[in-house]
């Protein structure tokens, strides 16, 4: 659980990378959240692969809050993480930000 948090730290801090596959990792709510935080700084990533990691509602939240901030990140996957029709619609309304 808190490998997720730690990742969010550093892409707090980060400023080169600007692609990153963290497919499969069990990431989960905890580690969505700090994601998400990261992303409302983070001005260097443009792709992030977050598929199969059970982010859930609670995640996306948090992610799509900071999409509304973010306009690096261009390619974002978040398939399987138990995220529903209101997670995903909240994505999308993030996007027409």
């Amino acid at each position: 659980p808190k490998g997720g948090a730690s990742i969010g730290e550093a892409l707090k801090q980060n400023n080169t990378l600007t692609a990153l596959t963290l497919q499969y990792n069990q990431i989960g709510r905890t580690g969505g959240k700090a994601i998400g935080a990261a992303l409302k700084e983070n001005k260097s990533l443009r792709e992030l692969n977050l598929g199969h990691n059970f982010i859930g509602p609670e995640g996306t939240k948090h992610i799509a809050e900071a999409l509304k901030i973010n306009s690096t990140l261009l390619v974002l996957n978040l398939a399987w993480n138990k995220i529903r029709s209101e997670d995903a619609s909240r994505i999308a309304d993030a996007l027409k930000v």
